[in-house]
């Protein structure tokens, strides 16, 4: 008996076991790379995400700096005022805006 006659046609239970292994560890394979690709992508959006929160929060961070370092000059003054407490002064026009 030659070995290409011994393993042609025989179906055995150790054989079907093997191939049935096989084959669940091919889908399992498939469906945890689809799973990690998926976990991947979402925590690149969250990066993303954090990225964009942390340049505004610099951004805010050098508005504030800038504020901490410039002198308190009369013009500081009103700016503060205009920006913070909405004043202006008595012969200035004012336009409204629905634009915010």
């Amino acid at each position: 008996m030659t070995i290409k006659k011994y393993f042609t046609g025989r179906k055995t239970a150790a054989s079907l076991a093997v191939q049935i292994f096989l084959v669940l560890l091919f889908v399992f394979a498939v469906i945890f790379f689809l799973w990690s690709l998926m976990k991947y992508n979402k925590i690149m959006e969250e990066k993303a995400e954090n990225e964009a929160y942390i340049e505004q929060l610099n951004d805010e961070i050098e508005e504030l700096q800038y504020m901490l370092d410039a002198p308190l000059d009369d013009a500081f003054k009103i700016r503060i005022a205009r920006e913070k407490l909405g004043m202006c002064f008595p012969d200035e026009i004012i336009f409204h805006t629905e634009l915010e």
